[in-house]
């Protein structure tokens, strides 16, 4: 019964360390894709960057925004966050090996 739960305290950390990473990841392509001019696809991106803006914390939102020679901008808090859900990926698969 001991290892069971070991097993699955492991299997939750592993979880939430993929979905850290994955989100981190969408952010990171965000990033990139902010930093373009789309042209058409502006609009739709406008959108994505709204609902991704509501899930940002408060604190870091809006920070370190600049427009880029691309035509896009550079959108620093997104990139934060990212960073900070690459840790968080870290931290949790470091977690899940150790038990």
């Amino acid at each position: 019964m001991h290892s069971l739960t070991h097993s699955g305290a492991r299997a939750a950390l592993d979880v939430a360390a993929v979905v850290a990473r994955v989100l981190a990841v969408v952010l990171c392509v965000l990033v990139v894709v902010d930093s373009l001019d789309l042209g058409t696809l502006h609009t739709v991106l406008l959108d994505v960057n709204g609902f991704v803006s509501n899930l940002v914390p408060q604190s870091v939102s809006g920070l370190l925004v600049f427009r880029t020679p691309m035509g896009g901008a550079f959108r620093g808090d997104f990139a934060l966050v990212a960073v900070a859900l690459f840790v968080i990926d870290w931290l949790l698969a470091r977690a899940a090996a150790r038990i």
